[in-house]
């Protein structure tokens, strides 16, 4: 997936949920992609992309499939 930088992020928190409501800090990078390569077969994951900066975060913006 993949989703566009936001001016000053130094990084991006990855959450992921299964049913769309209840979400966890799954990942973290600096880049704007990322690769789930342990998504069980058959199961949907909702995720939530959050910017972070070391001044201040920004708020959650949604992340685009491939």
């Amino acid at each position: 997936m993949s989703w566009n930088a936001v001016d000053g992020a130094d990084k991006y928190v990855i959450y992921r949920s299964t049913d769309g409501e209840n979400y966890t800090r799954y990942y973290s990078t600096a880049k704007t992609t990322y690769i789930n390569t342990s998504a069980a077969a058959g199961t949907t994951y909702y995720y939530k992309v959050q910017a972070i900066s070391s001044r201040t975060s920004y708020a959650r913006c949604p992340a685009s499939p491939p």
